[in-house]
């Protein structure tokens, strides 16, 4: 029995509270009669600073009190929750490849290097061979460059046949849309003269980006070149980087009467950064 008297007592105070908030007067019936009409009336009318200026004559009953017509439109209206959106996340430019330091693209901190187009040092690779394969090979150290260099090797092969040779070497990337970069390499050809080589910069977005050519059988620096990558497509990371794949790619041709001797083109160096 007291239990009950408990439950009772406690129903009864729900009900003092509601009824104190909601005065069921003919206000409020009013705008109960007319759920439609009630909602656009009181999304404006209960807004800060109102923008409504009566109250509609489908609520009279209301005497045009503001009072009386905003708690009516408190108890018949639910608020709508507040939406909340979260901004995406600022991208902060970084070097994309840094190949200084022993830094990415310097290819010094890998396994040893392996022989052949499946040798893979992570996070770049070689991939896309034609008349060519890809090695990682040892030079002597000059300014900027030397050490574990990326070797692109074309065969011999006769005169006047033009076989072309291409080649990539891939890595994923991640960079911020819009922000303008520097591409630049060490590179050089031996021999320079049997076949026509050319290296580039190509993004699976991007298309050609940065070109060198002629090559010379001696070290030297390429680039920079600047670009601005703009994307209106793709994936964008957690960092609001858009996230993409970066070649260093070699093309070469035969020389017309010219033998095509065994080619090597070793890069070292790569440095992708924002200027």
């Amino acid at each position: 029995m007291k239990s009950q008297l408990l439950v009772l007592l406690s129903l009864l105070s729900f009900l003092r509270l509601t009824f104190a908030t909601c005065h069921r007067d003919n206000c409020l019936r009013a705008l109960a009669a007319t759920p439609t009409k009630a909602a656009s009336f009181c999304a404006t009318y209960t807004k800060t600073p109102s923008t409504a200026t009566a109250v509609p004559t489908y609520a009279s009953f209301c005497s045009n009190s503001p009072s009386r017509a905003s708690s009516a439109c408190s108890c018949v209206v639910t608020p709508s929750p507040t939406s909340t959106s979260t901004a995406p996340p600022t991208c902060t430019p970084t070097p994309v490849i840094d190949g200084t330091n022993f830094g990415n693209g310097d290819f010094e901190n890998y396994p040893p290097p392996g022989q052949g187009a499946v040798n893979i040092q992570p996070p770049w690779f070689f991939t896309d061979a034609q008349n060519a394969f890809g090695e990682y090979r040892t030079v002597a150290p000059g300014v900027g460059y030397g050490g574990t260099v990326a070797a692109f090797i074309m065969p011999p092969s006769p005169p006047n046949t033009f076989p072309g040779a291409v080649l990539r070497l891939r890595q994923p990337i991640a960079y911020c849309n819009g922000t303008t970069y520097a591409f630049s390499l060490y590179a050089r050809q031996t021999p320079p003269d049997t076949l026509q080589c050319r290296l580039s910069f190509f993004s699976d977005y991007e298309g050609g980006i940065a070109a060198f050519e002629p090559l010379t059988a001696a070290f030297r620096k390429y680039g920079p070149q600047t670009r601005a990558p703009f994307r209106d497509n793709g994936i964008i990371n957690a960092k609001g980087e858009w996230e993409d794949t970066l070649d260093v790619l070699v093309q070469c041709l035969g020389v017309q009467g010219v033998v095509g001797k065994k080619t090597v083109v070793e890069v070292d160096t790569v440095r992708v950064v924002p200027v």
